[in-house]
């Protein structure tokens, strides 16, 4: 019992360390950090604190330095207290403290009740099947769980005895072998305990959104219920070990964070927080640096079409965003280069019309397919049709370009599947699903878009009481 007790602490421990160091970062990276929500606080804090602590595990490999607990955690701890004595630092702290000494009670009401509830239930499942079975899922076990277990035996980014897609990013493999440091042994139960965590962390973030959108809170987190319980493959990915939940999280993130910088709605240096959650985009997952490429065409595209005042100083802006995709992509592929990892080029050998033709069907098929995620994408479709003449003409037009240009990339990458016509069925099984979670919650989010002018009831803060439409009520006329 004693022995339990110490892991889980020890665990808890270890997360608290990610969840520091990102909120120290955040004072450097936001001049007025609580310009943002407590919900989207914790959220970035604990995506810039993977990011960061990753790639300084990374550069310790580059290094030659072997991991060790101290070594990946002392030299970021210490640039964490250094800054939180900062001015700056030591201002967050203040109002971080006093916001909690006056903080109001929030007035539930019945169907606020319900939908935690219901997202309540969906963790109380989700939680103990991470936490109580061990990975099992082809590539949790394949790619992210074994390289992590080498990298935890290597004390290092060894990839000579194993290839498991050895030139994919590494940001999940690292962060489950730093809890592997954090715990002092391989624990393959307790350590999936974080992606019901980057679950939670996401529907947060989405409610927040959602909020700052103008939708009230019953409908907010009527939304973010819906997200959660629509189909199977959101609960799923809370507890396999893949790292397309990561990454859906970061598309989200730096998603929401464009849309607001577009309807000028964010704080003072919010585009330096874009650029970490595109860089997490980019150090997460293979598909991650075209989704982050998107982004940035997608909000230079709506700039151009839109025009607003200043319109070309915002462009030059995006090469903010634009430096950290460079900056989660490029250190991997140098390190790759460097040690002649062979880069993978099996996506793209040739082009199959018929595959193209095949692929529009099954994705389609995906769309309303309610075990994927059950009504949202037809709900989505209507949103865009009930939206109108605003779909264009407003920076909603932003969120819609990216969802629809990945949904007609989906179609592309199909097409130069090097697959078999037999096994090309079973290639879009296994892969569709995941494709499209990269993209739902930012489908969400246009969908609470959609829905905005149908709330009948004010907008309310997402920290507390009704407070009307909040920050993104008075967008820029020229948007």
């Amino acid at each position: 019992m004693i022995e339990t007790a110490v892991t889980l602490l020890r665990l808890l421990l270890g997360v608290g360390a990610v969840f520091f160091l990102g909120y120290a970062l955040l004072t450097l990276l936001i001049l007025r950090p609580r310009d943002f929500t407590c919900l989207e606080r914790t959220a970035f804090c604990f995506g810039v604190g993977v990011v960061v602590l990753t790639v300084w595990m990374l550069a310790l490999t580059w290094w030659g330095a072997p991991f060790s607990l101290g070594r990946i955690l002392s030299p970021p701890l210490a640039l964490a207290v250094a800054l939180l004595l900062a001015p700056r630092g030591r201002r967050a702290v203040q109002e971080d403290v006093r916001a909690f000494r006056v903080r109001l009670p929030m007035a539930l009401s019945g169907w606020d009740w319900l939908f935690l509830g219901l997202l309540g239930l969906v963790f109380l499942y989700a939680l103990p099947r991470a936490a109580l079975y061990p990975m099992w899922a082809w590539d949790a076990v394949a790619t992210w769980g074994s390289k992590a277990r080498v990298f935890y035996a290597a004390r290092g980014l060894d990839l000579t005895c194993i290839d498991a897609h050895n030139y994919y990013p590494n940001l999940v493999p690292l962060i489950l072998s730093y809890l592997y440091f954090a715990l002092g042994q391989v624990n393959d139960y307790l350590v999936k305990a974080i992606f019901p965590l980057w679950g939670a962390l996401l529907l947060g973030l989405l409610y927040s959104l959602a909020a700052r959108l103008g939708l009230s809170r019953r409908l907010a987190l009527g939304l973010t219920a819906f997200l959660a319980l629509n189909g199977t493959v959101f609960i799923v990915h809370l507890y396999i070990a893949y790292a397309d939940l990561p990454l859906a999280f970061f598309t989200l993130g730096g998603a929401g964070l464009l849309y607001l910088w577009l309807a000028d709605a964010t704080p003072r240096g919010s585009l330096t927080l874009t650029a970490c959650f595109l860089a997490g985009m980019a150090w997460c997952k293979y598909e991650g640096p075209p989704l982050a490429a998107t982004l940035i065409l997608a909000a230079a595209l709506t700039l151009i079409w839109l025009r607003p005042a200043g319109w070309l100083r915002r462009l030059g802006q995006l090469s903010v965003p634009l430096a950290g995709l460079v900056a989660g992509y490029l250190p991997w592929r140098l390190f790759a280069m460097q040690q002649k990892l062979e880069i993978g080029a099996d996506h793209i050998q040739s082009f199959y019309p018929h595959q193209m033709v095949q692929a529009v069907s099954y994705l389609l098929t995906g769309l309303l397919n309610p075990f994927y995620f059950g009504f949202l994408w037809p709900a989505l479709a209507l949103a865009l049709v009930l939206a109108g003449k605003r779909l264009w003409r407003s920076p909603m037009f932003f969120l819609a370009l990216f969802v629809g240009g990945n949904l007609l990339a989906v179609i592309l990458a199909y097409a130069v599947a090097p697959t078999s016509a037999a096994e090309f069925p079973a290639y879009v099984r296994a892969t569709l699903d995941r494709l499209l979670l990269h993209l739902t919650p930012v489908a969400a989010l246009l969908l609470a878009l959609g829905l905005k002018d149908l709330d009948p009831t004010p907008a309310s803060n997402p920290e507390g009481g009704n407070q009307g439409q909040g920050i993104i009520s008075k967008p820029r006329p020229e948007i």
